[in-house]
């Protein structure tokens, strides 16, 4: 059977594929296709083409239809959808029209918060579209990684207009048990608070006001997501803007974005905090998933990790919709018919999952890998970084990757000599991953290892060449 998974998440759907085993590209060149539309002259325009264009046209942007997914007639109807519901299928539609030919089926990840009336509203969609579904899953249930430590499971996520808690329990199954959804305290409430916090530090420190002009507070929005990469990796970041004929510049501070996205974060440990207390056993810990969503939020995992006696696990972007490949495809199969079902528990996963904050391998011994390997080109490493992305380097400094580039950032990692080691430090959007392993910030790279950058993504090799001297030689 060739499945598809789907994660649906208004702030970015993504689909994976059985026949790939990565994401897809499923947006122009993005995995991820966030909830938004808008009515133009020519038709109805979703996904990313909307979401550039939300603060250029603020009063024909719609973005709740899949928060709100009902047949109630909109408060402003356009002559392409009256309600959520057409809209939801014209996205769900872009994104069909760009994965179909990866497989013929698909399996469904959703929000916690949908009930059994939104689920027959998408199978309504699917089905309208030729497309066959096998059955819907919570997120929760289908991210969770193949092997847990002990403790309270919970999962942690986060969408357009609101965050989700979701606790899980591990009897004969692993199956959801309950939900808290906090309503109005999503991500668009974050990037509201941050881009009124960045247009206040130019209005500060040079008196340019991006939000005095729609392109250019549509730009700050734009560029929010890749400022909160660079804060996840620094304590601040030097930010440019261009108005009229000058450059004007602020530093932003990860302290600046805690401090702006308190009132959401601090709601988020509270209902943490409500679940453990209410259902942790004594001697027992909590494991909180954290999906890649809001995991990158700066400061949350820090203030999450004050909790007493939290082991927090970093969820791999798509955790869900690849879950759903994982060990839903040979219990889909089972299946008669072309019935849809809708599960709520898994197999267990094995006990003994490895911390995010596991030390990195110890090269003590072991020959480092001198150079290495893309496409039968071996390039050399050196005290100077090796930018590894989709960015061409003209000085031979870097690798471009040239082939599958889904899940590809332009500067997406660098390789470079740190002492006696060889070091990788990994400044994606979507992850590197080391023999499969995604990379945390940074690590040692081992002669003989792999490196893979996007889904399915391009590999390459670590090799030693003879011709570099050593101690040894």
């Amino acid at each position: 059977m060739s499945l598809l998974g789907l994660e649906l998440c208004d702030a970015g759907i993504l689909v994976a594929a059985s026949k790939t085993a990565g994401l897809l590209e499923i947006d122009g060149n993005r995995v991820e296709s966030p909830g938004f539309a808008l009515a133009e002259k020519q038709g109805l325009t979703v996904g990313v083409a909307a979401e550039r264009k939300a603060h250029l046209y603020p009063r024909q942007i719609i973005n709740q239809f899949w928060d709100q997914l009902n047949i109630e007639p909109l408060e402003q109807p356009n002559p392409f959808a009256q309600n959520h519901a057409e809209i939801a299928f014209a996205h769900f539609a872009h994104i069909w029209q760009a994965v179909k030919h990866h497989g013929k089926e698909m399996a469904i990840a959703v929000p916690s918060f949908y009930t059994r009336e939104h689920l027959g509203f998408i199978l309504g969609i699917t089905q309208e579209l030729g497309i066959p579904v096998k059955g819907f899953i919570p997120q929760a249930v289908a991210a969770v990684p193949e092997r847990l430590p002990e403790g309270l499971l919970l999962h942690l996520d986060l969408h357009l207009h609101r965050f989700e808690v979701t606790r899980l329990e591990r009897a004969e199954q692993l199956s959801q048990k309950d939900s808290i959804s906090a309503e109005g305290k999503g991500l668009s409430k974050l990037f509201r608070r941050w881009v009124d916090a960045i247009a206040e530090e130019f209005v500060r420190s040079t008196r340019f006001d991006p939000l005095h002009q729609a392109a250019t507070e549509q730009e700050l929005y734009d560029r929010l997501p890749g400022i909160l990469r660079q804060l996840y990796r620094n304590s601040d970041v030097y930010f440019e803007m261009t108005g009229g004929s000058k450059v004007y510049h602020v530093t932003l501070t990860r302290d600046l974005f805690f401090k702006k996205g308190a009132p959401v974060y601090e709601e988020m440990r509270r209902q943490v905090s409500r679940f453990y207390d209410r259902y942790g056993k004594a001697g027992d810990g909590l494991v909180l998933m954290l999906t890649d969503r809001i995991r990158r939020l700066p400061g949350l995992k820090d203030m999450m990790a004050e909790i007493e006696n939290c082991n927090i696990l970093e969820l791999e972007p798509g955790a869900g919709a690849l879950g759903l490949l994982r060990f839903t495809s040979p219990l889909f199969e089972r299946q008669a018919g072309n019935s849809s079902t809708f599960m709520t528990s898994r197999p267990l996963p094995a006990a003994g999952q490895i911390s995010n904050d596991e030390p990195a391998p110890d090269s003590k011994g072991q020959t480092p890998p001198t150079h290495i390997l893309y496409r039968h080109m071996a390039y050399p490493i050196t005290e100077k970084p090796l930018f590894i992305g989709l960015q061409r380097v003209e000085d031979g400094t870097g690798i471009q990757i040239l082939g599958q580039i889904a899940g590809v950032s332009r500067k997406h990692c660098t390789v470079q000599l740190k002492g006696d080691n060889a070091v990788l430090n990994d400044y994606s959007t979507y992850g590197t991953f080391v023999d499969e392993n995604q990379v945390n910030g940074e690590t040692i790279l081992l002669l003989g290892q792999t490196v893979r950058v996007g889904t399915p993504g391009e590999t390459l090799n670590l090799i030693a060449c003879l011709g570099r001297e050593t101690d040894e030689t």
